[in-house]
Parts: structure tokens; sequence; C-alpha cells
């Protein structure tokens, strides 16, 4: 649609979604996943241009180490061999992954090149994913990484070395689930968003759920404080 071609997702209530259908959690995040694929193409065939989905957070590294472990084998295993994902791919999506990468393992990190290179020339729909990511880690890294090359700070440099860079800063965020805040989620990026907070778990979220969003985002007006 005219005027919106970024939107973000914090895709919430994953385990809740599993303990209500009396399920095992990571049947929760799996299904979840499958929402993610759905709504890329949802994304697409709607016009939205950017599509960025916050995965794992940098905080989530606390967790037990068993949960840690489970839920990693099971993005491996899904972007390997889930149909979901390569009908995604189908649809000419470019993949990119954002976060700190260097925490994750050897494997994880081989398989995220595979895809950004297999999509690199793809432009339908630019979609990042954020694994290991926090916005308070993102920008630290990106001060370092600038103070270490000796280029000037200003805001525009900063937005031009964020792990986003090339990537227009998103006009909605929807979150779904009961909890209304950022989590640490673009923080920078995330200056003049618009919210939609959705009451659905994020498993059940939905194409009917994603035009609701961006109709309700379509009578905001925006004087991004003027």
């Amino acid at each position: 649609m005219e005027g919106l071609n970024h939107i973000a997702f914090i895709m919430d209530g994953n385990s809740t979604w599993a303990s209500v259908n009396k399920k095992p959690a990571m049947e929760g995040y799996r299904k979840g996943m499958e929402t993610m694929a759905n709504t890329i193409i949802s994304a697409k065939e709607l016009g939205i241009k950017y599509a960025t989905f916050y995965a794992f957070s940098s905080e989530n590294w606390r967790r037990p180490q068993k949960w840690v472990s489970e839920f990693m084998d099971l993005v491996i295993r899904f972007f390997k061999n889930d149909e979901f994902i390569r009908k995604v791919l189908n649809t000419g999506a470019k993949f990119k992954v954002i976060g700190d990468k260097s925490k994750l393992s050897s494997r994880f990190q081989s398989l995220i090149k595979k895809y950004e290179e297999e999509t690199k020339d793809n432009d339908e729909i630019i979609v990042q994913i954020a694994i290991s990511y926090g916005g308070r880690d993102e920008i630290v890294r990106t001060v370092k990484k600038m103070a270490e090359s000796g280029i000037e700070f200003s805001e525009e440099n900063i937005s031009d070395n964020l792990d986003t860079s090339g990537v227009p800063d998103p006009q909605l965020i929807i979150r779904t689930s009961d909890k209304k805040r950022l989590s640490n989620f673009l923080l920078w990026q995330a200056s003049y968003s618009e919210f939609y907070f959705s009451e659905l778990l994020w498993p059940d979220f939905n194409r009917e759920e994603l035009e609701k969003a961006i109709c309700e985002f379509s009578k905001r007006k925006r004087t991004y404080g003027g």
C-alpha cells in the first residue's frame, strides 16, 4: 500500500500458544515459524517491500541452556528442511540476518551465509530476521565499529552502519500477545514508528490480522514531531 513499505514484527506468544493448546513449548515456536513464513508471503502480496522479524533476542541467551539448544536446533531444521521456507524463497525474497552472529554456532552461521548468498539478487521483498539481536547491543557494536574506523559520528552515519544498513526504518511495528513494549527491538530505527498491538498469539497471526493492522495504520496522521 502507498506510504507503507516496512513492517516489523515482535513475534510474541509462542510458548503461551503451546501451553493453551497443551503442546510442548517448542511446538509453539515451530508453529510460530510457519506463521512467519506465511506472513512474509502475505506481506509481499500486499505490496510490503521490507519485513523484519524479532526471532531471538540478545537477552534470550540467558534462558536455560536446554531451551536455547532446542530453539536453535529447531530454527536450523526449519530453515534447512521446511517446505514453507522454500515457498518463501520462491516469492523472490531476499534474506538478511541481523544481530550478533558471532554468538551463533558455526553450523548456523554457515546456513545464514548460504541463504543470504542464495537470495542476494532477489528484490520482491527484503526480509530481515533478528537473531541474537538487541537494540542496545546493536548501537554499542555500531559505535565501536565507527570509532575503530574513524568514521565521524552523525545520525546519518550511525544509521548507515547499523545492522539494518540499506533498509528504511519501519513505519509500523506489530506486536502480538498481551505485552505492549519494544523489548529492546530496533531502538534506533523505531524513533517514529507506529505501533499496532494484536491480541492474537503469534502462531495464530494471519493475513486478516495483517490487513487489519495495515488498515489501522492508513488512518493515522504522521507528523514526525512537526
